[in-house]
């Protein structure tokens, strides 16, 4: 038998016989496989624990490619040292990790790559960054050595090639779902003009269109500029643009009368996706503020690096909602780093122990396999349950949570139990869908006999168009 010696562990851990989603926690190990499957939330699942059997007994070597020098030398730091609790952690006598020196850079990484090659390793975790992967890649997939890699860039992942990190694009349909739930029907988005940027608006026009959501406005703006306020103000009624905000300050140039219409009246959207961080996020909604769009009137949503506790200082920002991975498995293993280290980790770290736990977890049970790697049911780790697809991705159940006030964040709705769950989730976007088009429907004619003379005819058509779609 073999006991985990740390008081706290989140593993990763996959039944190859049932499929099942579980936990791993300090158990004791035996070849007994339990038939029940655990709710990943449950706080310690009892079970008998796994233990290998004579077909895996064998070494098993992990390489982690990481920049241990460089300008991204911290970087690397922190995920060796997470990949090494996860290490003492989970790992058994026969699971051997190395460490590589890719220098944060394509060459660096390819020279890595090389030596672990040489090494026979049987799984590559890492590079961290998409040019590293990009110049691995096709090595890897020729030596059939499947790489595990940290990169947020799905262009430089395929088969073979997988990413554990949270993407970009289900990050913001997440968001933009949460807004589809809550009723919002009309979108705006502000996003760099960048690759993330253009990432960003693909995946948020989808997720509106799954929903029947429409889209205002797209305003497009340099990452490098100073002053955003031509970019807010392309989001607003061109009534907006005579309004200077320097004379706003000083004086209220709206009238008596106007001030009363509340603004969600004047503009053409209660939903906005600023999709950034740090302080161009702060900049941009200050700047809507300024304008009285703020998320007391309009849903500000965005993605999980609004988690960045100097954004709870900006108060042009308080109520706003984003995605995020749940945020109580990574807070007690940022507690033990620092116990470890003497120091906190970066928030990349979790990915780290996660890859290695995962590693060792597969090594001592099923081998690592492109099968056991894609398991559909996933895995539970750090950060939460995932998956990896055959395609390369990683999938998450995310959370929505709140920008509260100063250093704190709300959930305001937890993540999806398993991807079963997520997937009905999804599908419920096609019944709104419907219903924002026959809300739609109903509005147009409604304009249209409102806007029209009184003609009995027409009136007595109008009626019978909006009694047909009511008993649809």
């Amino acid at each position: 038998m073999v006991y985990f010696q740390k008081t706290f562990i989140i593993a990763i851990l996959m039944f190859l016989t049932s499929c099942a989603e579980v936990d791993l926690y300090r158990q004791p190990v035996s070849s007994k496989i339990p038939a029940s499957i655990i709710p990943y939330e449950q706080e310690k699942p009892l079970y008998d624990n796994l233990m290998t059997d004579s077909a895996f007994s064998r070494n098993v070597k992990v390489a982690m490619l990481l920049p241990l020098t460089g300008k991204d030398a911290k970087v690397g730091e922190d995920l060796r040292n997470a990949g090494m609790m996860a290490q003492f952690d989970i790992a058994n006598n026969n699971f051997i990790l190395q460490f590589y020196d890719t220098k944060g850079t394509p060459e660096g990484a390819k020279e890595a790559f090389k030596q672990a090659a040489k090494a026979h390793v049987d799984l590559i975790l890492g590079p961290v960054f998409a040019k590293e992967v990009g110049a691995i890649r096709r090595q890897a997939r020729a030596k059939k050595i499947p790489v595990v890699s940290f990169t947020s860039d799905t262009d430089e992942v395929d088969e073979g090639v997988y990413t554990l990190a949270l993407l970009v694009p289900e990050q913001v349909e997440r968001s933009v779902r949460y807004a589809c739930e809550k009723g919002k029907q009309s979108l705006a988005i502000m996003a760099p003009d960048n690759k993330a940027g253009d990432v960003a608006i693909d995946s948020a026009e989808k997720a509106a269109q799954a929903c029947g959501m429409r889209i205002s406005a797209v305003s497009v703006y340099n990452p490098t500029f100073i002053n955003f306020e031509p970019y807010v103000l392309k989001t607003l009624p061109e009534s907006f643009k005579n309004i200077k905000i320097l004379e706003k300050k000083e004086v209220d140039e709206v009238d008596k009368e106007d001030e009363q219409i509340p603004i969600t009246e004047l503009i053409d959207f209660d939903t906005l996706l600023i999709a950034d961080d740090g302080n161009r996020l702060k900049s941009i909604a200050s700047l809507f503020a300024l304008y009285d769009v703020t998320p007391r009137e309009v849903l500000f949503i965005g993605t999980s690096t609004w988690q960045d506790p100097t954004l709870t200082l900006e108060g042009a920002l308080a109520g706003a909602k984003f995605s995020a991975l749940p945020i109580e498995g990574f807070e007690k293993f940022s507690q033990r780093y620092e116990e470890t280290y003497g120091k906190k980790p970066i928030r990349l770290a979790s990915l780290s122990y996660d890859a290695v736990a995962l590693a060792s977890i597969l090594s001592q049970t099923g081998g690592i396999t492109k099968e056991n790697l894609t398991n559909i049911r996933g895995f539970i780790g750090t950060d939460g349950l995932f998956r990896l697809k055959p395609t390369g991705e990683s999938e998450r159940l995310l959370g929505i949570s709140e920008i509260v006030s100063r250093n704190k964040f709300r959930t305001i709705q937890k993540p999806s139990v398993n991807f079963e769950q997520e997937a009905v989730r999804k599908e419920n976007m096609e019944r709104i869908r419907l219903q924002n088009e026959y809300l739609t429907q109903v509005r147009e004619l409604e304009k249209k006999t409102f806007n029209q003379p009184a003609m009995i005819g027409n009136s007595t058509e109008e009626s019978s168009e909006i009694k047909a779609i009511t008993q649809e």
